[in-house]
């Protein structure tokens, strides 16, 4: 559910999927899947994730696009142009834009069917 913000929080931040997994003490194939939605999150891995990628918890859990403040030396390998970060927050919302899009199509065709029943 929180996968595509981590996943765009931690490339923001030039970091790898090896890189986040190895801080957090999880595999590599254990990290990608929270990142893809496979596996679901507890409070204390969403902490440890924030902490990683020096965002706050709510960050990650809001609906809001997260801000990431990018400082030197922060291993953002040139990504901290501030079109690029745009772009990149731009692109976030127009995938979770088109996700809730879905979502709302999917659940009208649950209550089109529930009241076709009565």
């Amino acid at each position: 559910m929180y996968g595509e913000k981590i996943r765009t929080i931690r490339e923001l931040r030039g970091l790898s999927q090896e890189n986040v997994a190895a801080r957090l003490g999880i595999a590599q194939n254990t990290y990608s899947k929270i990142e893809t939605n496979q596996s679901r999150l507890n409070v204390e891995m969403l902490n440890k994730i924030a902490e990683v990628l020096e965002v706050a918890p709510l960050d990650i859990i809001s609906g809001i696009p997260a801000i990431v403040n990018f400082q030197p030396n922060q291993g953002t390998q040139g990504i901290g142009h501030v079109e690029h970060f745009y772009a990149f927050q731009k692109d976030l919302v127009e995938r979770m834009l088109l996700g809730k899009d879905e979502e709302i199509a999917r659940l009208n065709k649950i209550i089109e069917g529930l009241l076709s029943k009565k």
